[in-house]
């Protein structure tokens, strides 16, 4: 279930106190208190043995959970988008086979990015299948561990382009 209240603890509006719309920043370190509020949250009541971190955000929120969490992380990718130019969607997952797991992206509105994830963890014989996001759009379909609901456009800290090389440069150079 989601903890919207871990929010308002951090001092960062979720629900109604969010807004109809806006943009809303988030840092690194909300990112990681955020986190630890939904870490502590899921263990109270589901224990994960294999967290799939979807790409591109859930790819940070599921690393940042498997942590505290004390499961296995895998990346994995279940669709194409435009900007994935060489991307293909992943096959089976050997690690899920027979595991709890813990499907994990950064927003979801319809559900299908989170389907598509169950469904290829269900695929890999995974016993036991449930999912993670930190933002849900109102009215949008609703994973079992959520940390806030707004229709505010969260930007994320590894939303930002690093470099000035623009798509394809290396991130790990900062542009001047």
């Amino acid at each position: 279930m989601g903890d919207a209240f871990a929010f308002r603890r951090l001092g960062i509006p979720s629900g109604k106190d969010a807004g109809e719309g806006g943009v809303r920043e988030m840092s690194w370190l909300e990112f990681g208190d955020v986190v630890r509020e939904l870490a502590t949250a899921i263990a109270d009541a589901y224990a994960p043995e294999l967290v799939l971190g979807v790409a591109r955000g859930g790819i940070f929120v599921g690393g940042a959970l498997a942590s505290p969490l004390r499961a296995e992380f895998v990346p994995v990718r279940v669709e194409k988008r435009s900007r994935d130019r060489n991307a293909r969607p992943t096959g089976k997952i050997p690690e899920a086979r027979g595991r709890k797991v813990l499907v994990v992206d950064d927003v979801t509105a319809s559900g299908s990015t989170l389907q598509k994830a169950r469904a290829l963890a269900l695929a890999s014989g995974a016993r036991d299948v449930q999912s993670a996001v930190l933002v849900v759009r109102p009215g949008g379909s609703r994973p079992e561990w959520f940390a806030m609901e707004t229709a505010q456009l969260i930007v994320f800290p590894w939303d930002y382009q690093l470099d000035a090389s623009g798509p394809g440069g290396d991130p790990g150079v900062v542009g001047v």
